[in-house]
């Protein structure tokens, strides 16, 4: 893989996850239709000999993979695309057309379709790419806990992806978090559906799309009572499995409040802000001696050693083992005197 076109991405190993690999086009186009749908497949060119390949990794309700034709193809789904994929080149370019506006995907613009719309791209011989899917589903749902209320149409999102947009660099740290968790021999329970959450949100704040900010006017937009009562039941719940959907539900307030509330009292989202309650949470603990790293860690909601490690580390200028290790040194009963004599 050509890993220095997708940092973020650079941990993925797709060695073991390969579907197939063959010159046979109908055998690529149902195999492949397996997870993305039924759709047409031609070779643009007499001359040209196709080699399709496909590698897959099933995340819990997302998926990555990675799909080569070796050869320029023009490809389009028999139905408009009921979920969201986001096209990450690795070589070569793409033409997209969705609802009649032209698109191009390269190695430095990844590009998004979906959502229910028509689409089409032409891809060079040389064309590389990773595939994230997201269901539509789950970006509704995002909406909705956002906005308040369902999508009065289904979301259209801007085609193309820049990744010096804000959007792109709102995506990029879940992404390398999805590629850690790709990794595992084993997906923690709740994860990927964390990492989903992140994800939507990510995108109906950061990238354009038809239904607009579903942040609200600045001007009254949040009481006092209902940061409060976030903030509250956040700390009470550390150690729970979170999302911003599940949190507004509980206080009764919309997600789009509580995302301004947040922002505008902490300079960061309620999620971010439980995160850091989360880190203050499992210090404390490690000071009082209340428990090893990984207890402490799964404790207050950290299920992912990894990503813990980095943002403790990141936050406190120290591990965790070196916090508890100077704990161990503090804590240490003293050596009895020495008997005269000795």
């Amino acid at each position: 893989m050509e890993r220095e076109a997708w940092p973020v991405l650079a941990g993925v190993d797709f060695v073991h996850a390969r579907l197939f690999e063959t010159d046979d086009i109908d055998e690529a186009v149902a195999v492949s239709g397996r997870w993305f749908g039924p759709h047409r497949l031609r070779v643009l060119g007499q001359a040209q000999r196709p080699r399709v390949r496909m590698d897959h990794l099933a995340l819990g309700p997302l998926s990555l993979s990675r799909l080569c034709w070796g050869a320029a193809v023009d490809v389009e789904p028999d139905l408009p695309l009921d979920y969201y994929l986001i096209t990450m080149p690795l070589r070569g370019r793409a033409q997209t057309l969705q609802a009649g506006r032209t698109g191009e995907a390269s190695a430095t613009v990844p590009a998004i379709a979906g959502g229910g719309r028509g689409f089409r791209f032409q891809a060079s011989d040389d064309f590389d790419q990773l595939l994230l899917r997201i269901d539509r589903d789950a970006v509704e749902a995002g909406w909705t806990a956002l906005s308040g209320e369902p999508p009065a149409r289904p979301i259209v999102f801007d085609e193309t992806l820049p990744t010096g947009r804000p959007a792109w660099q709102a995506l990029a740290p879940v992404l390398g978090m999805l590629a850690q968790a790709a990794n595992a021999p084993l997906l923690l329970p709740h994860l990927s559906d964390r990492l989903q959450d992140m994800l939507v949100t990510a995108l109906l704040l950061q990238q354009p799309h038809n239904l607009g900010a579903p942040l609200p006017d600045p001007a009254g937009a949040s009481q006092p009572r209902h940061l409060r009562r976030a903030e509250a039941y956040l700390r009470a719940h550390l150690g729970a499995d979170l999302t911003l959907a599940m949190l507004s539900q509980a206080c009764g307030v919309p997600g789009r409040t509580l995302q301004w509330a947040f922002q505008r009292a902490h300079g960061c989202g309620p999620m971010q802000w439980l995160r850091e309650q989360r880190l203050l949470a499992v210090r404390q603990a490690l000071l009082a001696g209340a428990g090893g790293v990984s207890d402490c860690a799964l404790r207050h909601g950290f299920v992912h050693q990894g990503e813990f490690s980095r943002a403790y580390r990141v936050r406190f200028g120290e591990t965790a083992s070196q916090t508890l290790a100077r704990v161990a040194v503090h804590l240490a009963p003293a050596a009895p005197p020495t008997p005269p004599g000795c």
